[in-house]
């Protein structure tokens, strides 16, 4: 980073009375300490070497000899060495002053890394907060206090913040002290990665790939899920009491093994839906265990069982998730299976076990029980909002309890899942960076990492983002902590604790901060990324495309939402790399071109149409748009029949109804039917109470084929509600009834009107 901040106070050295430091590196004078390895020095040592060489050049602008061989030493020298007897913990490193020597040992080369980058952070002062973004002061000298004597070991085995920045950037990954990622490897220069997953079998939703419908079902559905008396085949998951289904998946993970042995981890986990299998055999086993998890670990059981007979190193892992987050009363894990126990379902606006919603009261009791059955515990948690990453997500003051409560449950591997698919959602720089430290030391005080992190990454802009920052995460825990008040990881644009009065507050914030930093390019594009999160917020709550009252339609005139519009494209173009959602949202970014040019804020509307455009689906997968000359427009929105999702998931939030009466949602459709069954179901669901409004479910038989007016029962509107359509259930064949559902467009009429 260019220019100079007020982060120097942070390269402190304590030296005792009557002792000397031992310099390093001074301005002015030529390199009197060398930096020594051996060598043999694996990649991990050579490239620690190479990190206090530069960064001490670019401090003080001496540049210190990199001297290969032990023997003999210099009279004053770095000695990177592997193999410590102080730490005993893999990643582990002392760091000690000897005379005239400063001694970095590791327990293994990421260890001697590590050591490197203390000793570069405490005493140096330098900071990397983001890949395209750190600091390092100019200094006139480089010096270590002659007491120096201490030794470090991380909190967790595992540590994975798997934020977009960390995946991308293994130099930056190896810098924040992260030794694992599950879909990509780090470098043997940075470390190498310690708990690769191999064979193709990643850490979750295996099941298909082990044992794949399409190629087994029709000619054995008994190997997948009996859900409610019938074998399905769409969205299934496996019978695990039937022998052929254990000794088929068993074969494919040994096949998978030998093509890629030598990884640590080769997943066995059930698929990211429920459908657990309900047959006969199956149901007793959960009853007898008291939980899903019973069939589960029993069958992952055997797997391993069989794998280490060829593989003794090799550990099967699989989810405690969902229907498998309790774990079983009577069956143990093998020593060669690890569980991953995962948080989705928890509020994370407060910590885990501090916060009143009950998912969060069960959540504890699961990992009691878990960390009961295994020394190595595998922890899933969840630090941002997936249906809109750049939303403000007020989880930071949390995160520190949770890790430290992971911690005192023996959890072993830690994997903090953040928006993996693309930078600058909401505080991502931040929770990715204090994750990282937290992940090794938990006890690290949080006011004097935000401190440093808001004034290294933001500049000038700090006060005033800071102000938005405490004032966003008090409101948040204040609403989450009366009960059924969570912070869900999904549909969180309505969240009630973020107002639409202090959205009006946070943007003056953030523009006073734009303001500060604008003669500082690089802080300056830091902020207006940071103020994204705000933008789009007020730019998907104030952006309507219906109104239904007299009162004022809009909180956003046309002036400020084609203002917003336009600066959000603009960011995004220049970041590159913005993903809004974890599922693909081109329906939100599509419309915001033309709202740059042409929005008006709607003008009370009689007869409350929308056409399918405006509709949209949330996966290509499961529906498009087609020609269709029966549509009003000659457009239609066509439901596939591979699903019975709700594939349709509009927000009401679009709608400006008027407040206290009741709505009816009329659907223009049409079906075209293969054969009797049901044809379609709709309704109004709201993500703030997890319940369902109105609904209603259709027949093939009351379609005719061409386009008609479906009703919705009525309801009355309120925030955070979304309009959805699915097509029809399947038959007991496991096949749709239709071979599509086409929507010309949906209007909402007054329960009360003629």
């Amino acid at each position: 980073m260019k220019g100079s901040i007020a982060l120097a106070a942070l390269c402190f050295c304590v030296t005792p009375c009557g002792a000397e430091p031992l310099v390093i590196a001074e301005r002015g004078k030529a390199a009197e300490c060398s930096i020594v390895v051996s060598a043999d020095a694996p990649p991990a040592q050579k490239y620690a070497a190479e990190e206090l060489r530069d960064f001490t050049e670019k401090a003080t602008g001496v540049r210190l000899p990199i001297v290969s061989g032990m023997n003999p030493l210099p009279e004053k020298a770095i000695i990177l060495e592997v193999g410590s007897q102080k730490s005993k913990v893999e990643d582990g490193f002392s760091i000690k002053v000897d005379g005239n020597k400063l001694r970095i040992v590791g327990e293994n080369a990421r260890g001697t890394l590590y050591g490197a980058y203390e000793v570069l952070e405490r005493f140096v002062g330098c900071r990397w907060y983001a890949s395209w973004h750190s600091f390092v002061p100019r200094l006139d000298r480089i010096e270590v206090p002659s007491d120096l004597d201490e030794t470090q070991v991380p909190a967790f085995a595992m540590r994975e913040p798997y934020w977009y920045d960390v995946i991308q950037h293994s130099e930056f990954a190896a810098r924040l002290r992260v030794n694992s990622r599950s879909w990509s490897s780090l470098d043997e220069k940075y470390g190498g990665n310690p708990y690769r997953f191999g064979g193709g079998l990643s850490s979750c939703h295996t099941f298909n790939t082990l044992l794949p419908p399409d190629k087994y079902f029709d000619a054995h559905p008994e190997y997948f899920s009996m859900v409610k008396g019938r074998r399905i085949r769409e969205r299934t998951q496996l019978c695990l009491t039937n022998p052929d289904v254990l000794r088929i998946v068993t074969s494919n993970v040994l096949e998978r093994i030998r093509k890629d042995p030598g990884a640590k981890f080769y997943g066995v986990s059930q698929n990211d839906w429920y459908n657990f299998c309900e047959c006969p055999v199956c149901k007793a086993v959960d009853d007898e265990e008291g939980s899903h998890s019973g069939t589960m670990i029993r069958f992952v059981n055997a797997v391993a069982e069989a794998v280490e007979k060829e593989f003794p190193d090799a550990i099967i892992e699989t989810l405690a998730y969902q229907y498998t987050r309790k774990a079983p009363k009577k069956t143990k894990l093998r020593h060669n299976v690890v569980p991953c126990l995962c948080t989705i379902e928890c509020d994370f606006a407060l910590p885990l076990d501090k916060s009143p919603y009950k998912e969060n009261v069960s959540f504890c009791k699961d990992i009691a029980d878990w960390s009961r059955l295994t020394d190595f515990l595998y922890i899933w948690d969840y630090t941002t909002e997936f249906s809109n990453y750049t939303i403000p997500w007020a989880n930071v003051c949390s995160l520190q309890d949770n890790i430290r409560f992971f911690r005192r449950n023996n959890v072993k591997a830690l994997f903090e899942q953040g928006a993996y698919q693309g930078r600058h959602a909401d505080f991502a720089e931040l929770k990715a960076w204090l994750l990282a430290k937290w992940m090794w030391n938990p006890d690290l005080p949080m006011k004097p990492l935000l401190d440093d992190f808001f004034a290294g990454y933001y500049g000038k802009g700090a006060p005033f983002v800071r102000e938005y920052f405490e004032r966003m995460h008090r409101l948040q825990r204040e609403y989450s902590s009366q009960p059924d008040h969570p912070l869900l990881v999904f549909h969180c644009l309505w969240n009630p604790a973020i107002t639409d009065d202090f959205l009006k507050d946070a943007a003056a914030l953030w523009a006073k901060a734009i303001a500060a930093t604008a003669d500082d390019p690089e802080t300056s594009y830091n902020v207006r990324m940071g103020a994204f999160s705000v933008d789009y917020m007020r730019m998907e709550r104030g952006f309507k495309l219906l109104c239904l009252s007299e009162r004022p339609c809009s909180m956003l005139s046309s002036s400020e939402a084609k203002a917003l519009a336009r600066s959000l494209l603009a960011r995004m173009d220049e970041a590159g790399d913005i993903r809004l959602a974890e599922r693909v949202r081109d329906d939100i970014i599509a419309k915001w071109p033309a709202a740059a040019e042409t929005y008006d804020s709607p003008e009370p509307c009689a007869n409350g149409e929308l056409e399918e455009r405006y509709i949209g689906i949330i996966n290509p997968k499961w529906g498009g748009f087609v020609d269709d000359p029966g549509a009003g427009d000659g457009k239609a929105l066509k439901l596939y029949n591979t699903h019975y999702q709700w594939c349709v998931q509009f927000p009401l939030s679009k709608i400006v109804f008027e407040p206290g009466v009741k709505y009816k949602a009329q659907l223009r459709v049409r079906v075209d039917k293969r054969r009797d069954g049901m044809a379609f179901s709709a309704g109004v669901y709201s993500l703030n109470d997890r319940k369902s409004r109105s609904s209603a479910a259709f027949k093939t038989e009351q379609t005719s084929g061409e386009y008609a007016w479906y009703d919705i029962p009525a309801w009355e509107p309120n925030d955070g509600e979304i309009l959805w359509i699915a097509p029809g259930a399947f038959g007991a064949d496991g096949k749709s009834s239709v071979n599509g559902v086409y929507i010309d467009k949906v209007r909402f009429v007054r329960a009360d009107a003629p």
